[in-house]
């Protein structure tokens, strides 16, 4: 049996071969009494494209997944920044530039996080004027320090469009159906957007990961363990998220509040 490109090639040489139009060739086959359509090059063209119905399609190559590397084993910093030293070094740590935490970051601080990984970059929280950081404000934190890159948040749909509006195309948040709508969603499934997905199990024990199908723009997770009375989360030690499959070294990330010493040497 001819292969599928085989019969393509040749219906394509039939089509070519032809002295007359497709349409030309259907009068002649309605009006023409005792024509031998049957010995003509449309006819063997369409002989060729009736074959090709029973052919098994080609596979086409399998497509290649975007990087990215760019989003995945970050360490989201707030208070104490000096504490994720005790991480891996080939995690990046990203410093926030919400304004309630920047006193934690000087020149110092930021040389000692660069000695030891290597790359170090900020976020924000993207919420309005008043209520929080703009993105153009981890900007300005990148340009301060010569940071390698920046991150949006999108917790909310505000966060989401405010940290897009203002260039962002890296997020740490949530892809949820309440934050992101199909037409949100879209660009984090064609990669325009990358997320690290916020799993935080101390706030939600029964949290499970779900990244509706937008693999292409999801970096991993982002676990979180520390405890807080007034949000009601619990520790939740990082070995517990191994346990499940929803920390994978290299690959997931974490909000860096709150870890022990052990959670720490977990991250590896």
């Amino acid at each position: 049996m001819a292969t599928e490109q085989e019969l393509l090639e040749d219906a394509a040489a039939n089509a070519r071969a032809t002295t007359i139009t497709w349409d030309a060739f259907l009068e002649q086959v309605r009006t023409q009494a005792g024509f031998d359509y049957r010995s003509t090059q449309w006819y063997a063209a369409g002989a060729d494209l009736e074959q090709l119905k029973s052919v098994p399609a080609t596979p086409g190559p399998t497509p290649t997944p975007g990087d990215l590397s760019s989003a995945r084993a970050r360490i989201f910093l707030a208070q104490s920044p000096l504490d994720c030293l005790a991480a891996p070094s080939w995690m990046v740590p990203v410093c926030t530039a919400d304004a309630g935490y920047r006193e934690w970051y000087t020149a110092e601080v930021i040389a000692q996080l660069r000695a030891h990984f290597g790359a170090v970059e900020a976020w924000c929280d993207c919420r309005q004027p008043g209520e929080g950081t703009a993105y153009s404000q981890a900007l300005a934190m990148v340009d301060e320090f010569g940071l390698d890159g920046a991150w949006g948040q999108c917790e909310t749909t505000r966060e989401f469009d405010a940290a897009y509006d203002g260039g962002a195309r890296r997020m740490v948040g949530s892809i949820n159906a309440h934050v992101l709508d199909d037409t949100r969603l879209a660009k984090v499934s064609s990669g325009e957007v990358l997320v690290s997905v916020e799993l935080y199990r101390n706030l939600q024990p029964g949290l499970q990961p779900d990244w509706r199908n937008a693999n292409a723009g999801i970096g991993g997770n982002c676990i979180a363990c520390y405890a807080s009375d007034t949000e009601g989360a619990v520790y939740t030690p990082v070995t517990s998220y191994r346990e499940l499959g929803y920390y994978a070294p290299k690959h997931d990330s974490v909000y860096g509040v709150g870890l022990k010493a052990d959670d720490w040497q977990a991250l590896a």
